[in-house]
């Protein structure tokens, strides 16, 4: 059996804006999308609101949340298994080209405030260590964590400590 350090980390994206703009139920597609998940991926639903009532119900589940607000109708939630008591974004990066894993990160950093209170952290996934983006980081106050996963990509934790 594998340790959860070595297992392979996908991102799972789910849409279901069209099902709720057509006054459907997506709960069964979204259910059956979370039933599909490894250990380690992570579901990124794409709603016209905060399901606050999935968020309820997942985290019975043992799932952790983090809520990206994009617009008035398009929030983007991401559910994940962890015991962590902060939740983290997650950011894959893994098959883009230098500068695009250090832009992407330094654009979601720009514009999150769940990591400039302490609330929520970043979690990226490069295919190596973003050796130019720890400097940043260091300049902008956030601890990092860095775990080679050895299997091709490598996890960086980023957080604020909270006060």
């Amino acid at each position: 059996m594998e340790s959860n350090d070595t297992l392979e980390r996908n991102l799972v994206d789910l849409d279901v804006r069209e099902i709720l703009l057509a006054k459907g139920e997506p709960f069964q597609v979204i259910m059956e999308a979370i039933g599909s998940l490894q250990s380690q991926d992570v579901l990124q639903l794409h709603t016209t609101f905060d399901p606050a009532p999935l968020k309820k119900v997942l985290g019975k589940q043992g799932f952790q949340n983090c809520l990206h607000k994009k617009s008035d109708d398009h929030f983007v939630i991401q559910f994940y298994r962890s015991e962590d008591t902060r939740p983290f974004w997650h950011l894959d990066n893994r098959g883009l080209e230098p500068p695009q894993p250090m832009v992407r990160a330094l654009e979601w950093l720009d514009t999150e405030d769940g990591l400039v209170n302490g609330e929520q952290g970043l979690e990226i996934w490069n295919e190596r260590v973003p050796a130019f983006l720890l400097p940043e980081l260091e300049e902008r106050g956030l601890q990092f964590d860095i775990n080679d996963l050895e299997n091709g990509t490598v996890v960086v934790r980023i957080y604020r400590q909270a006060n």
